[in-house]
């Protein structure tokens, strides 16, 4: 089972919809993430992460 995670500003749900049972091995994962990677043009990487209903960032941990 996931330990489903939540917004830290508004508290939200982050689990995703369910990974089909075929794929999850690939993802080592049950479920998707709903919580936003934001980047920019010249990162090559995920610089911090953006809640999709209040549209709060926070830091990577």
């Amino acid at each position: 089972m996931d330990r489903v995670e939540c917004c830290p500003h508004c508290g939200v749900s982050l689990q995703g919809e369910e990974i089909p049972k075929e794929q999850q091995t690939s993802y080592n994962t049950t479920h998707f993430t709903r919580k936003i990677g934001m980047t920019t043009l010249e990162a090559d990487r995920i610089l911090y992460w953006q809640c999709p209903d209040c549209h709060n960032k926070w830091p990577l941990k």
